[in-house]
């Protein structure tokens, strides 16, 4: 059983987030291109989305949400919707899938009925875990968690 201590934690870096990622803010600057956590190739088909101003709005939001926290160094958002976050050095094991599921809901309720995924890298870039949601899967099994330690 987890310590209070972690408990609070844990749930107050998800909360925080979850409160930063509401702020819907029209004056943040418009975030670097989006980078390598999968990139589109050519002739892959094109991923459904409202184009890329809400992805890189959505963006804006984890970026601003996140700043000072000590949770996420960096985040970066493709166009097939897969989320990289890299996690600062205080982010505890037991912390990264709650996470993970916290930002899985803001990306479903940001892009809905679409398959999303987040992939939590540790700071020296090695992926921690996975966690994918697909819409069309039933509800009892449309979101999956793979740790990678």
């Amino acid at each position: 059983m987890r310590q209070p201590s972690e408990l609070w934690v844990c749930t107050g870096m998800a909360l925080a987030l979850m409160a930063g990622c509401d702020q819907r803010s029209s004056q943040a600057p418009p975030p670097p291109k989006p980078p390598a956590v999968a990139q589109q190739g050519p002739g892959a088909p094109a991923a459904q989305s409202d184009g890329p101003g809400q992805q890189q709005r959505f963006l804006a939001r984890i970026r601003q949400a996140s700043a000072g926290n000590g949770v996420i160094r960096d985040a970066r958002l493709n166009q097939n919707n897969e989320l990289g976050v890299v996690l600062d050095t205080q982010v505890k094991l037991d912390q990264v899938r709650p996470l993970m599921t916290t930002l899985l809901k803001e990306m479903r309720d940001e892009f809905p009925g679409r398959p999303l995924t987040v992939i939590a890298y540790a700071p020296n870039g090695q992926p921690m875990a996975t966690m994918r949601y697909d819409p069309s899967a039933p509800a009892d099994a449309n979101v999956t968690y793979k740790p990678n330690f």
